[in-house]
């Protein structure tokens, strides 16, 4: 994994991680700011997943935006 936040305008790209994580509000998503670790402990903390899962999910969303 070569990158712990997303490098882009977070703010424009939030809007596309909540179409794919409907279940993380707004604001928990503007609090992660793109730090993938956070992200990633948010979607398994909501959808029940293991953390490799989660964080394979965030890997995925950053390297398509």
């Amino acid at each position: 994994m070569g990158y712990k936040y997303f490098e882009g305008n977070w703010s424009e790209q939030r809007a596309m991680a909540k179409l794919q994580w409907d279940r993380l509000s707004y604001a928990e998503l503007e609090q992660s700011r793109g730090n993938m670790e956070e992200l990633a402990d948010l979607i398994q903390d909501r959808y029940g997943i293991d953390q490799e899962e989660a964080l394979a999910q965030v890997e995925d969303f950053f390297s398509r935006y």
